[in-house]
């Protein structure tokens, strides 16, 4: 973390401010995009086994499925005895929730200092720089990041703003789903103080359990707890841990992982099914593309283009070319996809359009010799 100055003689650290993600109900949500046919009733996404009809397990399911009893983990089979007539089962799609989930981790790499993905639907961003230490700029940013995700992929997510990444993934959940919570730094012991263990952020059920049977049932009560008697129950350096825990404590830096894809997305300023506009506005979208490639120092394999009609039915078009970095080059071949998908679907109109270049490889840059002498 850098300081900032205060005086001639004097600095002191920038405030650190971390921003956890979490998108509600995200599977779901997801397929109601994909089929908007299915949005308001219950929705059940399932990983079938393929043994028979109803072998599998439930991986997520919206709110509406969650009222009626139906939780992650769950045997499909019993997931269809607490559904009602209207709920519908859904298979896992992995591959096309990546493909929403690199399309927004994209946008957000421009909105933080470090982005770190923790899983498909969950992310952390530092944004101390970005906000320059503010709480309040931490605020506006996070509240834009949840008004460009509904506007580009008509997605909620919960926000949690916090010091750590500690506070800010347990201040995003105190308020789902579409929640954005703010946990200062001066108000973390009072956050935590009345909090039952079995909530705070990874402690699991056996250890909660030992706890409890410890009378120990708050996060106060495990801050002030005697180190000794923990060591007594758990050994080795557990009992920190919990302790840090507890007490809002965490220290671990939000991690950046490379990126698989560039991409960028955009809503025409009107549905159209005109090439020469649409081209227009793409080579707009490659110019955003050109910089991030050279930024990451990156070459690519694939170009796509996705194209959502006004029906809100997504198209993917995609070219595997030799590995480059020519973005002018991805740019022709995303022309001729989309002269391709308009001449397959005459009539329709776009109404959001995005280029991506995928298959990633980075490159090392070669150290100059001023490189060396600046060592």
């Amino acid at each position: 973390m850098e300081p900032f100055l205060i005086s001639p003689h004097q600095t002191i650290p920038m405030q650190r401010i971390i921003i956890h993600l979490d998108f509600d109900s995200f599977y779901a949500s997801v397929e109601e995009n994909r089929k908007p046919e299915i949005r308001g009733k219950p929705v059940v996404i399932c990983v079938f086994s393929g043994r028979t009809v109803d072998s599998g397990a439930v991986a997520t399911a919206n709110y509406k499925a969650r009222e009626l009893g139906v939780k992650a983990g769950m045997p499909i089979m019993f997931a269809r005895r607490k559904a009602s007539e209207e709920t519908v089962f859904l298979p896992y799609d992995i591959e096309y929730y990546r493909e929403v989930t690199d399309r927004i981790m994209a946008m957000l790499e421009d909105e933080c200092d470090v982005l770190e993905q923790a899983s498909i639907d969950e992310a952390y961003m530092d944004v101390s720089e970005k906000s320059r230490g503010s709480w309040e700029a931490a605020e506006a940013i996070a509240a834009r990041i949840k008004q460009m995700i509904r506007e580009q992929e008509n997605l909620t997510c919960s926000i949690g703003i916090g010091p750590n990444k500690l506070m800010a993934k347990m201040a995003g959940k105190a308020r789902k789903p579409d929640g954005l919570t703010v946990v200062r730094e001066k108000d973390v012991a009072e956050f935590m103080e009345k909090l039952p263990v079995e909530k705070i952020h990874g402690i699991g059920t056996k250890t909660v359990e030992t706890l409890h049977s410890m009378k120990i049932m708050t996060a106060k009560e495990l801050a002030q707890c005697n180190p000794l008697v923990l060591e007594q129950k758990f050994g080795g350096n557990k009992p920190q841990l919990l302790m840090d825990k507890a007490k809002g404590v965490d220290e671990s830096p939000v991690e950046p992982r490379q990126a698989q894809q560039i991409s960028k997305m955009k809503t025409l300023k009107e549905d159209s099914n005109d090439p020469e506009k649409i081209a227009s506005e793409m080579a707009e979208m490659a110019g955003y593309v050109r910089k991030k490639v050279e930024k990451k120092n990156v070459t690519f394999r694939t170009v796509s283009i996705i194209l959502i009609d006004t029906q809100l039915g997504m198209q993917t078009r995609s070219e595997t070319i030799g590995q480059t970095d020519d973005v002018t080059n991805a740019l022709a071949t995303a022309k001729n996809l989309l002269q391709k998908y308009l001449n397959e679907n005459r009539g329709k109109k776009i109404r959001r359009l995005g280029i991506r270049v995928s298959n990633l490889e980075y490159e090392k840059k070669q150290r100059s010799l001023d490189d060396f002498l600046q060592r």
